[in-house]
């Protein structure tokens, strides 16, 4: 039986750690090749695919389309010894629940919620061929964005509790601005202001 010397002194000689440079340059070419098998399947406009490194989206007009696209990239997956994260993985609608046990309605995707609202036609979002629709979409940043933000914020201000007052406030502009201009596009400016009350 091993000690714990000689447990934590292994090294992984196999993958890349995670957040590495390579990393999303390895995603690319293990999934490069997707998209076409779904373009396969469905017309010019049935589905569309969006996908940063390993993290992607599909989205369609109809449901059963999303369960079709599913079974072929699950296919295509395996295909090259992958598969879907059941935990991550999800089927929903942006404006209203689908799934029984999900409470909420919208879409999250790198850190964003998004989810659109019943409105009026004439303030309702247009398509690219101008048409107007009778929805709008809100985006802001997601409720484990939010919390792993103040996470970070208590991380900073424990391990900076003796430090002088110049280098806390620098340690914490960075990351609060970083924060902060990641999510600019938002228009929820809610979450700014309770992110300042939380703060100050």
């Amino acid at each position: 039986m091993k000690n714990a010397k000689e447990i934590e002194s292994e090294h992984n000689e196999i993958g890349t750690p995670q957040g590495g440079v390579i990393s999303p340059l390895l995603c690319n070419i293990a999934l490069h090749g997707m998209e076409t098998e779904l373009m396969k399947a469905f017309s010019r406009y049935g589905v569309k695919v969006i996908r940063y490194a390993d993290d992607f989206i599909v989205t369609g007009r109809k449901l059963e389309d999303i369960h079709k696209s599913k079974e072929i990239i699950n296919d295509f997956l395996k295909a090259v010894g992958l598969e879907l994260s059941e935990e991550k993985t999800r089927i929903g609608h942006t404006m209203f629940p689908i799934e029984q046990g999900r409470a909420k309605s919208g879409l999250e995707f790198l850190g964003f919620h998004f989810r659109n609202i019943r409105t009026s036609i004439h303030r309702g979002v247009k398509t690219t061929r101008g048409v107007k629709q009778n929805f709008r979409q809100i985006s802001s940043p997601s409720l484990d964005s939010v919390k792993n933000h103040k996470t970070e914020v208590r991380d900073i201000l424990r391990k900076y509790k003796n430090a002088p007052r110049t280098a806390v406030i620098s340690a914490l502009s960075l990351k609060i601005q970083g924060w902060t201009r990641y999510y600019s596009i938002t228009k929820c400016s809610r979450y700014f202001s309770s992110m300042d009350k939380w703060l100050f």
